[in-house]
């Protein structure tokens, strides 16, 4: 079992509480601040949360604020209070509650202003205590090209997430064990698309970027 999230940008409208707020999912300038558009969330409402047993996994609203591999925040990090009171950023709406808006409410996938596909704005935590490799960790998307492979390891032309289709996008070139859950999303209804062999040569990897930390 997981929870996957697709990440969206995000302006502050709306201040409910401490944890609970509204935000726009577009620059609100452009239509003059509509509070029809504004889309409430609880960012109480967590991985770290289910995992505490705080709340159940299938009332999580929003990913985490964590630090990624590189040190900088990653996730959901607009908030109201926390790490402090943070105008525009973004929000990973875990992808059922992002569904379950009405229509106009929905935010793009990929945003309008992102030069990438879909998949390079979504990550993925695996829930603990699973029989699985995976539980517990977070992957992220890009988008990747193999070029070489040696049994399950493969050489790849990782893009930063949403730069794919911008023109003279650069790649990062880095040797992957695409059977490794160490260093990608590899199993069973894996998110990561290419891989060795007959497998596609273009498309999704889902790359590790952190571990759920649990109570």
């Amino acid at each position: 079992m997981r929870s996957v999230f697709i990440g969206t940008p995000a302006f502050l409208g709306r201040v409910d509480s401490e944890t609970r707020c509204a935000f726009w999912a577009e620059e609100p300038v452009d239509h003059d601040f509509d509070q029809d558009r504004l889309i409430a969330v609880d960012l109480a409402r967590t991985p770290s949360a289910a995992a505490a047993k705080e709340i159940g996994w299938d009332e999580v609203q929003v990913d985490d604020c964590f630090a990624g591999p590189n040190g900088f925040a990653r996730g959901s990090t607009l908030g109201p209070a926390w790490p402090e009171l943070t105008l525009s950023a973004s929000i990973y709406l875990e992808q059922n509650y992002r569904q379950a808006l009405p229509a106009g409410l929905r935010p793009a996938c990929p945003p309008p202003a992102m030069e990438g596909s879909g998949y390079e704005c979504m990550s993925v935590v695996y829930w603990p205590h699973l029989a699985d490799p995976r539980a517990g960790r977070r992957y992220a998307g890009h988008h990747a090209v193999v070029t070489d492979e040696r049994d399950t390891i493969a050489r790849l032309e990782v893009y930063p997430p949403g730069t794919s289709l911008r023109s003279g996008a650069q790649p990062v070139t880095m040797w992957i064990d695409l059977a490794s859950a160490e260093q990608c999303d590899a199993g069973p209804q894996s998110l990561t698309v290419i891989g060795v062999g007959d497998a596609p040569k273009a498309g999704p990897v889902f790359l590790i970027c952190g571990q759920l930390e649990e109570p």
